[in-house]
């Protein structure tokens, strides 16, 4: 053995792929490249992939052919509140200005009575065992309010205060078709004491997810200016108050231990009369401003006359 090694000791000392025993060991491996030279530059030979980032823009995708991610949108479902009136109070006809000694009244008073029965109670029981503090008389003056409350906070254009006082159903009707328009609300009095007309309470999906509704009238003196978008004055006015009789329905989710009572919706009577449309504005088109010489011209080339040329050569001389 060392006669051999001593026969080929000068090729391993002048060859150019002298190894260590380490390298000697690499390369039988199957998975090692046989000449482990210029190992290091092999390896930073390549190019590195062009990786998308999150900031890069729709048109880069399109044309690296990426197909946009499937989304699965599903409509939010919202158990905070109701969207209807479940039970809607009917009032009178005639309410707020019929006399004692009226028709109308009477029959009012006798609907009242009619209407004190066993539902009601059941529904006021239902009320008192989720919410203790619940006074049929006190909550009348609780919720003109919140009334209150919430259309001062309307001109304000604020959704997250709002919610404070109005559910999710109400603010959706409020903030209709008020995008460009400016609002001025004023409470001056209250003309009557704010009366419970009417109780209700309903299941929703399950038997424990329970809302309830209470209906208020509120009759009041008032003050409404609705301005357009020029500062046109569009509804109401800001100088003349007016007397408004409304029957407001307030809601509260019973099942919430953090619930409270919102405003929710309105009932317009009937036999109410028509209110008074909006004046709409709108941007006068400016007039069509027409070229003399223009039409000159084209007069000119449909009936045959050809002193337009004169005129074009002699403004090129």
């Amino acid at each position: 053995m060392l006669s051999i090694m001593n026969k080929y000791r000068n090729i391993f000392l002048h060859s150019q792929t002298m190894l260590s025993a380490f390298e000697q060991t690499a390369t039988r491996s199957m998975a090692t490249h046989w000449d482990p030279k210029f190992r290091r530059l092999r390896k930073n030979k390549f190019t590195k992939p062009k990786l998308l980032e999150f900031d890069t823009n729709t048109k880069d995708k399109v044309k690296r052919g990426i197909e946009p991610p499937t989304s699965f949108i599903y409509k939010p479902i919202n158990i905070t509140s109701s969207k209807e009136i479940f039970d809607p109070y009917i009032p009178p006809e005639g309410d707020g200005k019929a006399s004692l000694f009226s028709k109308e009244f009477a029959k009012g008073a006798v609907e009242k009575i009619t209407k004190t029965t066993s539902k009601k109670f059941k529904h006021l029981r239902l009320i008192k065992k989720s919410d203790n503090s619940f006074d049929e008389n006190l909550f009348a003056e609780t919720a003109q309010q919140i009334y209150i409350d919430a259309h001062s906070t309307l001109s304000k254009r604020d959704p997250e205060e709002m919610l404070n006082f109005v559910t999710e159903n109400a603010l959706m009707k409020m903030h209709h078709n008020m995008k460009f328009k400016t609002i001025r609300w004023n409470w001056i009095e209250s003309l009557e004491e704010p009366v419970v007309k009417h109780l209700v309470t309903r299941e929703m999906l399950v038997k424990t997810n329970l809302y309830a509704q209470v209906t208020v009238r509120i009759h009041s003196k008032q003050m409404l200016a609705v301005y357009d978008r020029f500062g046109r004055l569009a509804f109401g006015s800001d100088t003349l108050p007016k007397d408004v009789l409304e029957y407001v329905v307030f809601e509260k989710h019973l099942s919430d231990p953090y619930g409270s009572w919102r405003l929710h919706d309105k009932i317009v009577p009937s036999w109410s009369p028509a209110k008074t449309p909006v004046i709409r504005s709108y941007a006068l088109p400016e007039p069509f401003k027409t070229d003399e010489d223009l039409e000159k011209k084209i007069v000119s080339k449909f009936k045959g006359d050809d002193s337009h040329l004169d005129k074009i050569q002699e403004e090129k001389a």
